[in-house]
């Protein structure tokens, strides 16, 4: 193989190399920092932003790149750059990192200045990065928190109005079966005032006939038998 052959080739390996470990770095990275992901400092500018975007987003694009985990690593960037281009979600995000560098000085030693070589060391950087960290997991459970109450709030309100719904729909059901059974109840309300059985036929009434009380014989009365009476023995 002549030289400039193996010269192509270390460099095409050299370069797959070095995506598939900016994949791999991506990848390791915090999703709710995109300082992180996209490797700028606060204080970086919209154009600082969209060249770091597109220079990553050339080096790990799925479609050049092999790495199984390539279209993950393309969209947390996409994100990461959506994200900080947003002023809003930026200037947050800066408020956040400020708060972790406050809570890092905060508990160092009194007597160190500002202008300690420790405020500007890669252990005084780590600390800040974990406690942003430990900041924006914070948030983001405050998030999900509120989020989770409103859905059920939503939920709560959504079975009320099924539930009102529910009821109308009863009731206009009921009120076709009434209006539908309204011929049927005409009907049977006129073949009763016609005296007409269920079959349609005249109910004709029966003649009453007259029965006299039941006679009752003497003989079963008991009898009493009247004292007699005599006019000279009353002194007439």
């Amino acid at each position: 193989m002549a030289d400039i052959d193996i010269d192509r080739f270390l460099e095409v390996e050299a370069s797959a190399i070095q995506k598939d470990a900016e994949v791999e770095r991506i990848i390791a990275c915090f999703k709710l920092d995109p300082y992180d992901i996209l490797e700028l400092e606060v204080g970086c500018v919209e154009k600082d932003i969209k060249m770091a975007y597109r220079k990553k987003s050339l080096m790990i694009h799925p479609d050049k790149v092999k790495h199984p985990k390539a279209r993950d690593a393309f969209d947390m960037l996409k994100k990461a750059e959506t994200d900080l281009m947003d002023l809003g979600k930026r200037t947050f995000l800066n408020s956040i990192i400020e708060e972790a560098k406050f809570e890092v000085k905060k508990a160092q030693p009194l007597q160190m200045a500002p202008t300690d070589p420790f405020f500007s060391s890669p252990v005084y950087k780590g600390l800040v990065k974990q406690k942003t960290k430990d900041l924006l997991i914070e948030v983001e459970l405050r998030k999900r928190k509120l989020m989770k109450k409103e859905m059920e709030a939503e939920g709560e309100v959504a079975r009320k109005q099924d539930e009102v719904i529910s009821e109308r729909k009863r009731k206009q059901e009921a009120q076709k079966v009434w209006e539908d059974q309204r011929d049927d109840r005409v009907q049977g309300w006129r073949n009763f005032q016609a005296g007409k059985t269920a079959g349609g036929k005249i109910k004709r009434k029966k003649p009453s006939t007259f029965r006299p009380p039941k006679a009752v014989a003497e003989d079963s009365l008991p009898y009493a038998k009247r004292p007699a009476t005599s006019s000279a023995s009353e002194g007439f």
